[in-house]
């Protein structure tokens, strides 16, 4: 499944900032949404909640369950076969008593909806709040409160393994997956909504040619809420609840390639090589490591491959000789025993391999509760993520192991 090929000709619609791309509302492109839209007689749009290469997602309100959902608009030329859909419909069927179904969005309902670039499929989900990304991001010092922060840890392993029980391989775990709950969010009018998203703000869509406006694009477009205002709400709930969103990389048993964050893909993600649901095993480790401090694992300032895989040979030693030997740029940095060379330093110009527990040890709180909370976790998270990051996927502890390894 691929995007839209840019259209060859000039651009047709005026440039506009926060939204998703203008030129893509054409044939086979995304579905035309306004607010107050009613769609199938049932589901009354309130609010955008944003937008991908593939679909826009947005508020609804259910009028026939009085309750919030999320619709996600998946564009026509990706709707038949969509792997979201299959996927999404295939946890439904699955056994509902694992204690981690909580912490995954579920499926509400799914239909095609004509329109004017052609038809759509429509997922309709549980809605959430902010991600722990942009949570995180809105938090002074980019660091989430410590019990906070062990939640999101904890109530992500257990999603996965509900994931994994219904042999369903997420593959795109990152905290922009990873929603927080909005306390008593259901019974929240549309008032109180746009009292804490603010009103949709609309920016008229214009042609460059000053023609007007076909039914094939809205009227006008709707950045998403700013999450600052949730962001607090979100905090202060100690029982806080997340839910893992997002399944348009997902899959049944294996996949050929996925699309994963560098920064949370496993190595046999980077070197395409098979790939199956111990990729999220791998991404967990990567996501706990962010979430309990304020900076990545594997961190690269231009999100560039050969520094990642950099990172992870400092830090966990040598690719299998497969990998090694597929990486055209080793021995820029590298001797043959992964020992880095004289000239290849980092800043300081010394280089040097920087172990997990290293890492870790670089993890540190604001507050002093934290830091001792924290500090008593450090042991017991070394030996689990050490057995999480594994670079051969069988090699790597099941997500099973993890949720009954993890120190909360």
């Amino acid at each position: 499944m691929s995007p839209l090929a840019p259209d060859a000709q000039q651009p047709l619609y005026a440039w506009l900032e926060d939204v998703e791309d203008l030129e893509q509302y054409r044939s086979g492109g995304y579905h035309p949404v306004h607010i107050d839209d009613e769609i199938q007689g049932r589901y009354r749009i309130v609010h955008k909640l944003g937008y991908g290469t593939y679909s826009t997602v947005w508020l609804a309100r259910d009028q026939q369950r009085d309750r919030f959902v999320a619709m996600k608009f998946i564009i026509a030329s990706a709707s038949a076969e969509s792997p979201e859909a299959r996927v999404l419909r295939h946890i439904n069927a699955s056994e509902g008593s694992h204690p981690g179904r909580k912490f995954v969005a579920t499926l509400l309902d799914d239909f095609e909806l004509q329109g004017p670039n052609g038809l759509h499929r429509c997922l309709v989900t549980e809605v959430a709040g902010p991600s722990v990304g942009k949570v995180r991001y809105e938090i002074s010092g980019g660091k989430l409160p410590t019990p906070i922060a062990r939640k999101v840890a904890s109530q992500s392993a257990q999603g996965l393994a509900f994931l994994h029980s219904c042999g369903v391989g997420h593959g795109d775990l990152h905290p922009g997956n990873v929603l927080f709950d909005i306390p008593g969010f259901h019974s929240w009018s549309t008032e109180k909504v746009y009292k804490y998203f603010g009103k949709p703000i609309k920016d008229t869509v214009e042609r460059i040619d000053g023609q007007p406006v076909t039914p094939s694009a809205p009227s006008y477009v709707v950045a998403p809420p700013d999450p600052l205002r949730i962001v607090r709400l979100v905090l202060k709930a100690n029982d806080c609840t997340i839910k893992i969103t997002d399944f348009g990389e997902s899959f049944l048993t294996t996949r050929s390639s996925l699309n994963t964050p560098i920064s949370f893909a496993a190595p046999e993600i980077i070197f395409q090589d098979s790939i199956s649901p111990k990729v999220d095993v791998w991404s967990l480790a990567c996501l706990i490591y962010e979430v309990l401090g304020n900076h990545r694992l594997l961190e690269s300032f231009f999100v560039d491959r050969d520094e990642i895989i950099i990172e992870m040979v400092r830090t966990l030693g040598k690719l299998p000789d497969r990998w090694w030997s597929q990486w055209e740029k080793r021995d820029v940095f590298f001797e043959e025993d992964a020992t880095f060379k004289p000239d290849s330093g980092d800043q300081s110009g010394e280089p040097r391999t920087v172990g997990l527990n290293e890492r870790l040890g670089d993890i540190r709180r604001d507050d002093d509760d934290g830091q001792r909370e924290l500090s008593s976790d450090l042991e017991a998270l070394e030996v689990v993520l050490g057995k999480m990051l594994r670079y051969e996927p069988e090699d790597r502890i099941s997500i099973e192991e993890v949720v009954s390894l993890l120190p909360f």
